[in-house]
């Protein structure tokens, strides 16, 4: 009976691991800033297991609007940035996870739906 039992919920599990990925959306930003209604727009439409990758001039986010991306990290939603973005601007964040290229193409590939901003 046990066994049985744990099969199943191993397999619900499984199942809802699934859906979530599926859901998952990836935010790309490039820019340190745009208009008060696409701001209000794309950070309130993230939500648990989402992420947003910062590259370009989007990676002054890190010093500018640290409080947001903080509270977003709050939702447990993941922050990653552009490593040679990050140092060729010369940033020390304190929140976030830098990348390389090739692991932000594994990025896209975690992601089912991936928005450009």
């Amino acid at each position: 009976y046990f066994s049985g039992s744990l099969d199943r919920h191993a397999r619900a599990a499984s199942t809802h691991l699934s859906l979530l990925r599926i859901l998952m959306k990836l935010y790309q930003i490039n820019q340190s800033q745009y208009p008060q209604s696409v701001e209000l727009d794309w950070t309130e439409s993230l939500i648990e297991g989402d992420a947003v990758f910062l590259f370009e001039a989007g990676v002054l986010r890190l010093v500018t609007q640290a409080p947001t991306l903080e509270t977003l990290s709050q939702k447990k939603v993941s922050i990653y940035f552009r490593q040679q973005d990050l140092e060729a601007y010369g940033l020390k964040p304190s929140i976030g996870n830098g990348i390389s290229d090739l692991e932000w193409v594994g990025l896209t590939q975690q992601h089912s739906k991936i928005v450009s901003w």
